[in-house]
């Protein structure tokens, strides 16, 4: 069948559902790992509750691929995966930032990544369906200037929340998640879904040519049997270019998966100076679990003066005038308003925690306030409060605790304040990307996809290895130029040169079994990182990252091997 070319908005409609994919998608890169930490992980923690993100990948996209390649509906071949990919990602997103602990927190990455890939694999094969050979980079490149644009959006969104609209970047006794994240994840939740509906709905797919040739194909192999032993079959017989690609992209993903793990709690810790919430001494949980009980409940006194002395605060706050730079605060070029809570001080913390321990109003902390990491904080500088011989409260100690206590704050708040600097910082490389895939359009015609590639992973290596070596925030915006550039070209240039080297009829199952080289070596980074971190990089986050610049830089060198008129 001879497909016509399409317009430029023919192609922007049929992209579009990438844009809501890649809003989501942004979201749980930014904030995943804090979001993690936040709920009491560790550096070491962290890459292993990671790992439902690849593996779902690894047995889902295969499969959707498969599939889709079988499947004629009323609503064609692809959609319908978008559609029910789109509705159970939405409501993942909705439930992420409600998560009450780790266990909950990883669960529900394992129902939002599924159903993530069951809308983003047919998106890939979509592009091959719909355009002639000619114009498929140009629709690999569309691709990559809306995942720019989602990803640019869905990174800042909590800094831009927290700066520009005053919402709290603080955690709470009752939420461990900032409030920026809750609201950054459901306003992700129905722009994921309305994008994909747009796709959905302004799209018709092409019939297959053969209707009665692909029933019967259809059901001669029908069946878990038959798919499993297609997906072996093609995997042992990958195309020789693909099998080329599969390195690049092995090397490219773990490079990728370190930064996404590492780099906000990097970020946050390296930088900023931050510390989440929460008690990590495991002697001193068990002392707090064991013997002090009664702590917990005057912890949430504490708390809850602690909660309405901000917002007595808060009423205190002079509107600033109409000039004072709202904009600029908002892209983080103006300081925003102080919070609430920096304008606490150590007297009002004394005054709280004095009048907390000396209480009689009865306050039973629940199982989860005694979770909280903000309780168990409280509860911990309790600890070191003392009496005098006749039960009063020994003031020395308490203004110890209270001067602990607003450094603890002060640190978390800095954590918090470095989580949402790090999501600048990929709106920062998604920003770049987005404009870079501009450029990809252009260069494509002018230029080898795999030259263009070559160039750009090694811009993203440099980038990468730069990280390591910065100490200021601002700075960190110049290496993820280099970042962007090859985050646009990994987004595009290897399915670019994919498309062209696969039989049409087994587009959509080459490119399922082509995302075994994204989401292995992140299997790998998964299991292994970990331990890596905790015995030789002595588990700091900013190290993880050089790890991923000479992974990026091995991954742009293979493509060497590639030969040029094999991919064009």
């Amino acid at each position: 069948m001879t497909k016509p070319r399409l317009k430029f908005w023919q192609i922007w409609n049929m992209s579009v559902g990438f844009f809501g994919i890649q809003f989501g998608w942004g979201l749980q890169m930014a904030n995943m790992s804090t979001i993690y930490q936040y709920l009491g992980a560790e550096e070491g923690d962290i890459p292993i509750l990671w790992l439902a993100a690849p593996l779902t990948g690894l047995i889902i996209q295969p499969i959707i691929g498969y599939y889709s390649d079988r499947t004629w509906t009323r609503l064609g071949r692809r959609r319908p995966y978008f559609l029910f990919g789109a509705i159970f990602a939405s409501l993942a997103l909705l439930a992420m930032p409600n998560s009450s602990a780790l266990w909950m927190a990883a669960g529900l990455l394992w129902i939002l990544d599924a159903s993530v890939n069951v809308s983003m694999e047919p998106f890939r094969a979509f592009v091959g369906d719909m355009l002639p050979s000619e114009q498929r980079k140009v629709g690999f490149a569309m691709q990559s200037v809306l995942i720019g644009a989602g990803a640019v959006l869905s990174s800042m969104l909590p800094f831009v929340l927290t700066n520009g609209f005053g919402v709290s970047g603080e955690s709470t006794a009752e939420s461990a998640i900032p409030a920026t994240v809750h609201l950054a994840f459901t306003i992700g939740a129905f722009i994921f879904f309305l994008a994909v509906v747009y796709t959905v709905v302004t799209n018709r797919e092409y019939p297959p040519e053969d209707i009665a040739a692909f029933e019967k194909m259809k059901k001669e192999s029908a069946g878990w049997g038959n798919a499993f032993r297609e997906i072996v079959s093609g995997i042992t017989s990958m195309p020789k270019t693909m099998r080329k690609l599969a390195w690049v992209q092995f090397f490219t993903w773990f490079a990728l998966f370190c930064m996404w793990i590492y780099f906000a709690p990097g970020v946050a810790k390296n930088i900023f100076g931050g510390v989440p919430l929460g008690v990590t001494d495991q002697a001193l949980n068990e002392k707090l679990d064991a013997d002090h009980a009664s702590l917990f409940n005057t912890a949430v006194l504490v708390a809850r003066g602690y909660g309405e002395r901000k917002a007595e605060l808060a009423k205190d706050v002079v509107a600033p005038p109409e000039d004072s730079g709202g904009l600029l605060a908002v892209v983080g070029l103006k300081a925003p308003p102080s919070d609430p809570a920096e304008r606490l001080t150590v007297g009002d913390l004394q005054t709280i925690l004095q009048a907390a321990l000396e209480s009689t109003a009865p306050s039973e902390a629940s199982e989860a306030e005694r979770d909280s990491p903000m309780i168990r904080t409280i509860a911990a500088q309790l600890l070191t409060v003392t009496r005098g011989p006749e039960g009063n409260v020994d003031l020395t100690s308490l203004n110890g605790a209270a001067n602990a206590l607003s450094e603890r704050l002060a640190k978390a708040r800095k954590y918090q304040e470095g989580a949402a600097w790090a999501g600048v910082c990929f709106a920062a490389y998604n920003l770049t990307a987005f404009f870079f895939a501009f450029l990809l359009l252009w260069l494509v015609r002018h230029a080898a996809a795999r030259n263009i590639h070559i160039a750009c992973l090694t811009l993203g290596g440099v980038g990468f290895l730069s990280i390591l070596w910065i100490d200021s925030p601002n700075v960190l915006l110049f290496s993820m130029i280099g970042i962007g550039m090859a985050w646009a070209s990994i987004l595009a240039m290897p399915y670019a040169m994919l498309s062209n080297a696969l039989p049409a009829n087994k587009m959509g199952f080459y490119m399922g079994v082509f995302n075994f080289f994204i989401v292995l070596p992140q299997i790998l980074a998964s299991v292994g990182l970990g331990k890596v971190m905790e015995h030789f990089l002595h588990n700091d986050s900013m190290k993880a990252i050089l790890l991923g610049g000479f992974a990026m830089i091995i991954a742009a060198l293979l493509n060497l091997r590639i030969d040029v008129a094999e991919t064009e």
